[in-house]
């Protein structure tokens, strides 16, 4: 191998198991991002303009594309190291549902009666109510409006609109899930396959448009499967593809030079994810402020779930004293307010389900499914990093 190609594919990963990376307060700088531009959108009237509001809005983006290059890289490490995929599917839901259970019965409980002036009793006697909360912990209808909104806030025309990425998430852990179960994945040809063909469509939907039922839907599943399945396989592939800042500087190229392309949003979430990963995995100072900043909380999902009901409530509570709040202080409040929730709901939602989805897939009933080998397998640890 020539220089130019060693500078070029300079080993880059970490030990995803021992937890030596950056990934959580990634995952957390990407939550506050996202809050950001929701607090704009709170705020601003609907489609929000301005070079700043685009700017943010173009951070957000971003934002939600690293968080399934990372989904798709961590939960794969899962798939491969759980004893089976029923075991793999159990960890999933119990990871994913309690905490959107818990919040959506809170909005409609909480952010319900603020929003429509009824009795929190009687809003809560009202099928309608309940047909929301169904709606949405479903994901039938993760953005529905809650019913009998009254408020006149623009914002409330969905009650928590980031959960429209959940359904997609859930579709991602499927078909890994559903490739594994068929035995597909014992063969390393198989993911690039899916990711070719997702590029490929998503440059023929990008060229053609599409014209059929919810095309918004198909658009987002399109570009979240791009940045889910690069990072499957940047996972499946570690040990022959390294991480380098050259390589990121190639991949940034790469997306400006198929700018105005059909295939510049796959070529933009592959320098996503190259960039991603790479400030993942970088060497710390052995400091105690970063070690602490290694060691923080992941309350990255709880954040970015429950931050909009929250912008909601904030917003009732300024009209009812007559205060127009400023995008910068209703972001500062949203935030503490977020974080002030998120961490109980981690301690008492989060972290006991998570033990208990543990519990359940270790049982006798739990019957094994052989994983296809790695091609070097790696020690998995007994505490695994996944992503919500």
């Amino acid at each position: 191998m020539d220089t130019y190609t060693q500078t070029l594919f300079a080993p880059g990963h970490g030990r995803l198991e021992d937890q030596d990376n950056l990934f959580t307060p990634m995952r957390m700088a990407f939550a506050g991002i996202v809050l950001y531009a929701h607090a704009l959108m709170m705020v601003l009237p609907w489609p929000v303009m301005g070079p700043w509001a685009q700017m943010v809005d173009f951070a957000g983006q971003h934002a939600l594309n690293a968080f399934f290059v990372l989904s798709g890289y961590m939960i794969l490490a899962s798939l491969r190291a759980s004893r089976s995929v029923l075991a793999y599917a159990i960890n999933r839901v119990f990871r994913v549902f309690p905490l959107l259970i818990v919040v959506t019965l809170l909005t409609m409980m909480i952010v319900g009666p603020a929003l429509s002036g009824i009795a929190p009793l009687d809003y809560l006697a009202r099928v309608e109510s309940w047909a929301y909360a169904l709606g949405v912990i479903s994901q039938a209808h993760p953005t529905a409006a809650l019913p009998f909104e009254a408020s006149g806030i623009e914002a409330a025309q969905s009650a928590n609109a980031p959960l429209w990425t959940v359904r997609y998430e859930l579709i991602g852990y499927a078909g890994l899930g559903a490739l594994m179960l068929m035995g597909a994945l014992r063969y390393q040809w198989v993911l690039p396959l899916a990711l070719a063909g997702v590029i490929a469509g998503s440059a023929i939907h990008a060229n053609t448009g599409y014209a059929g039922p919810h095309p918004e839907g198909v658009s987002a599943a399109l570009r979240f499967a791009t940045g889910f399945l690069i990072g499957a396989v940047l996972w499946d592939w570690r040990d022959r593809i390294g991480f380098s800042w050259a390589l990121v500087l190639a991949a940034a190229c790469a997306a400006i030079a198929t700018f105005g392309t059909p295939f510049h949003q796959s070529f933009d979430i592959l320098a996503t994810a190259f960039l991603a990963l790479r400030v993942g995995y970088l060497k710390v100072p052995a400091t105690r402020i970063w070690q602490r900043i290694k060691a923080i909380e992941d309350l990255s999902y709880g954040i970015y779930i429950i931050h909009w009901p929250v912008g909601l409530m904030l917003m009732v509570l300024a009209g009812s004293i007559g205060w127009q709040p400023g995008t910068t202080s209703i972001a500062v409040l949203m935030t503490l307010v977020s974080v002030a929730l998120a961490w109980p709901l981690r301690v008492f939602v989060e972290r006991p389900f998570q033990r208990w989805g543990r519990a359940v897939a270790r049982g006798r009933w739990a019957v094994r499914v052989t994983p296809a080998p790695a091609v070097e397998p790696p020690p998995f640890p007994r505490r695994t990093q996944a992503h919500q």
